[in-house]
């Protein structure tokens, strides 16, 4: 979320319960009340989340710009003109494509994999052994080792099989799609966890499994460790305004990524096999920047409008206790 409420705080991790969140009828009010306040001042009682995104952003894009050039650019632009302009076989030509992908994922992979079977347990989920990995590293797992056995296995055959190697992206859009709508569902109905969930423990309420891939990729791979897990999680148990924000993205990337992921299956499937790769590789990303430029712009004035809503609850809350004293 990039935003500049993801900042640096010291706020306590376990908030007074006295300050459960401030009601949707003072947003009227709201717009003036953190006029003369710094953009980095405490709100007492909501924790920071300890994390910015801009003093990481050159490791975000190198990192971010090479998994997509490994996931989605570079099978496009070595497939076309690969497969029209040379006289190459097909199945040399995709096994140029093939040796590329997981170069990128599968260091970053390895490096996620040391930080939570370290010694240290810094970045494990809370509550978390030495070698239980956390629930985004299982979700990784699966979705890497299908996608591999697809492009090998589809890649075998003499004349290799164009429609299946044109899956991968969308099968793994839609497994992290479907993740989404399930826990989404089972965050409504006020569901238990069947087993740990990242720092969510067994038969503890599952949260949107948004907040969970938030809490890993921040913790390990963003190097934040169990500190932003205990202020992420402090937050979205005493903000509601910072608990609809993570409802509403969930249900927005999960049906997004069902949708993106089910159609593009469907063009690879019934169009000729040449357009299906491209559309197979290209609608994902896409579908992955148009969906992050308006996360962008939801979570930045979502969060702005909770830091206000807060400051206007602090502040009512603040004016009753000295009417009260007053009276007294």
């Amino acid at each position: 979320m990039a935003s500049d409420d993801l900042e640096n705080g010291h706020a306590a991790v376990d908030p007074p319960t006295t300050l459960s969140g401030p009601d949707e009828s003072e947003s009227s009010s709201a717009s003036s009340a953190t006029e003369s306040r710094e953009p980095m001042e405490e709100l007492p009682g909501l924790p920071r989340l300890n994390y910015k995104l801009l003093d990481h952003k050159k490791k975000l894009f190198l990192v971010g710009g090479l998994l997509l050039l490994e996931g989605s650019i570079l099978p496009i632009v070595l497939f076309y003109p690969l497969w029209f302009a040379t006289s190459l076989r097909h199945g040399i030509l995709f096994a140029i494509i093939t040796s590329f992908f997981g170069i990128v994922s599968g260091l970053e992979f390895a490096h996620r994999s040391w930080r939570l079977i370290m010694k240290d347990d810094k970045y494990r989920p809370l509550g978390g052994k030495r070698w239980r990995f956390d629930f985004t590293h299982m979700t990784l797992s699966i979705g890497y080792t299908v996608m591999t056995g697809i492009l090998i296995g589809a890649s075998i055959p003499h004349e290799p099989l164009v429609r299946p190697l044109a899956m991968p992206l969308p099968l793994f859009f839609i497994e992290v799609g479907v993740l989404a709508v399930a826990t989404g569902f089972m965050d409504a109905r006020n569901m238990a966890a069947t087993c740990n969930v990242s720092s969510t423990p067994k038969g503890a309420p599952i949260p949107p499994v948004l907040l969970t891939f938030i809490e890993d990729v921040v913790a390990v791979d963003g190097g934040a460790g169990k500190t932003y897990r205990e202020r992420l999680l402090g937050r979205y148990k005493i903000s509601k305004d910072f608990r609809a924000l993570i409802r509403g993205l969930n249900w927005f990337w999960g049906v997004g990524s069902v949708l993106v992921g089910a159609g593009s299956l469907a063009v690879v499937w019934t169009v000729p096999q040449e357009i299906g790769y491209g559309i197979g590789w290209g609608a994902p990303l896409g579908f992955t920047i148009i969906w992050t430029t308006i996360t962008i712009f939801w979570a930045h004035y979502a969060l702005r409008s909770e830091k206000t809503r807060w400051v206007v609850r602090c502040e009512r809350q603040g004016r009753e206790k000295n009417e009260k004293h007053a009276e007294s």
